[in-house]
């Protein structure tokens, strides 16, 4: 039995005995694991315990398996040669050398620019303050973490993406601008950036953890929500999408993935990363956002503005109500064609009132100029007799009670999160040098975000 400890990190291996397998561990408290593990050692077989100290990137390759183990009882993969024991290596007072980040690797050339901080107190965040405690979710560009920032132990959301990812697929520009929105906002249904900074390989952006989680999910339970709740989150979104509107940012990617819940019960919209701002009167050419949500315009590349987000979420009341979009079929290709050329039906097993109908029909017409909030925006949708009982300000001010308030036993509670991301494994992807070495020879296309 030994230990064998990585210089560059805070990684250990402790090594079992006989038919006993390895532990892999890390901890920033493992001298004081040492001694206790020495401690009783010691006293159990009057022998010191005998440390390996070594310098790699992980210590994977030096964990016993089962495999060894069934060949040999006695194999091992700690090194015989220049041992210590435990009280040599805490005499030592050995520490880590540089800064471990979220794959447990240490990068000692690898330093962080804080680019913005939105906290009252905290000025200045470092990757190795953040400590992984949960996936929450994946995108094309990373994931989003649990993550608890350990100087004022709070709970926060972190979105990691992988500069090699983003230049592959030249997406700076997109995700810049998403930096700019997030820490531009301020709105009670808008999830803003709370720090944002970058290392060598990856951007970060940290937000409000929304334990709620998505509004997909909940919809996934119910199957369909009821009309008071299509109403009481309806007029969230609506608030939420005029006021970026009035900033002159469309969304361009509202669906119920992107829409996450407080604990509270109210809503918030997140995930900027389709967003563009537009001046008064230009149009959006790019072809964008998730099929079910198209708009038709959108779909025939015309250009396209605000009013594609009014149609996104006419397609998003529908779902609420009915439980997916009117125009969902597996054939994307057919369903562009569904949403250009096909009238709205509604399905005869849910009970629509006619104000539901008429709003959805009103959202859902295939013209932009004459969709509703197409002239007067979010005006158009209050006024509207679906929302006639529903009052906006004390929903503004979260004076109304929600219909649903989530049961959450702490404030890392991530029950309604998707299990398929909760049960991953926290560590960050590897990078391979050749990308990292693409990512340094570009690292200038990333300035803009230590502005």
């Amino acid at each position: 039995m030994g230990i064998t400890a990585n210089k560059l990190t805070d990684e250990f291996v402790i090594h079992g005995k006989d038919n006993e397998y390895d532990y892999y561990y890390m901890a920033h408290c493992r001298p004081i694991i040492f001694q206790y593990l020495s401690s009783a050692y010691t006293k159990l077989l009057n022998t010191p315990l005998k440390l390996s100290l070594v310098v790699e990137k992980n210590l994977k390759k030096y964990v016993t398996t089962k495999k060894d183990k069934k060949k040999d009882l006695n194999a091992t993969k700690m090194k015989q040669t220049g041992l210590m024991t435990v009280e040599e290596f805490v005499a030592k007072k050995i520490e880590v050398k540089g800064k471990v980040n979220l794959n447990g690797v240490v990068a000692p050339k690898e330093t962080n620019q804080l680019v913005y901080t939105s906290h009252k107190t905290v000025k200045n965040v470092d990757l190795a303050d953040f400590k992984v405690l949960k996936v929450l979710g994946r995108g094309s560009f990373g994931k989003v973490c649990l993550v608890q920032y350990l100087p004022t132990k709070e709970i926060y959301a972190m979105k990691s993406l992988k500069k090699d990812t983003l230049l592959e697929q030249e997406q700076i520009e997109n995700t810049l601008l998403e930096k700019e929105i997030l820490q531009s906002i301020s709105h009670p249904f808008l999830c803003g950036l709370v720090f944002c900074f970058q290392t060598e390989e990856r951007i970060y952006f940290v937000m409000p953890f929304l334990s709620g989680g998505e509004l997909f999910q909940h919809l996934k339970r119910l199957k369909t929500f009821d009309e008071r709740k299509v109403q009481f989150y309806g007029a969230q979104i609506a608030m939420a999408l005029d006021y970026l509107h009035s900033k002159g940012i469309i969304y361009r990617d509202l669906k119920p993935e992107n829409i996450l819940m407080e604990k509270n019960g109210y809503l918030r919209l997140a995930d900027f990363g389709m967003a563009k701002k537009l001046k008064e009167n230009e149009l959006a050419m790019s072809f964008c956002g998730t099929p079910e949500y198209l708009a038709p315009e959108i779909i025939a590349e015309k250009g396209h503005d605000k009013t594609a987000d009014w149609w996104s979420f006419g397609i998003l009341l529908y779902e609420m109500f009915c439980g997916l979009p009117p125009f969902y079929v597996d054939n994307v290709d057919k369903m562009y064609e569904m949403i250009q050329k096909n009238e709205v039906k509604f399905p005869k097993r849910v009970n629509l009132s006619q104000n539901a109908k008429d709003i959805i029909l009103k959202l859902l017409d295939k013209n932009p100029k004459k969709r509703l909030g197409a002239k007067k925006g979010l005006q158009e949708i209050k006024t509207h007799p679906f929302f006639a009982k529903v009052n906006f300000d004390a929903i503004y001010n979260k004076k109304e009670k929600p219909p649903f308030i989530p049961e959450l036993s702490d404030k890392s509670d991530v029950t309604y999160f998707d299990e398929e991301f909760t049960s991953e494994d926290i560590g960050m992807s590897y990078i391979p040098k050749t990308k990292i070495d693409m990512i340094k020879k570009n690292q200038e296309k990333f300035k803009g975000f230590s502005k």
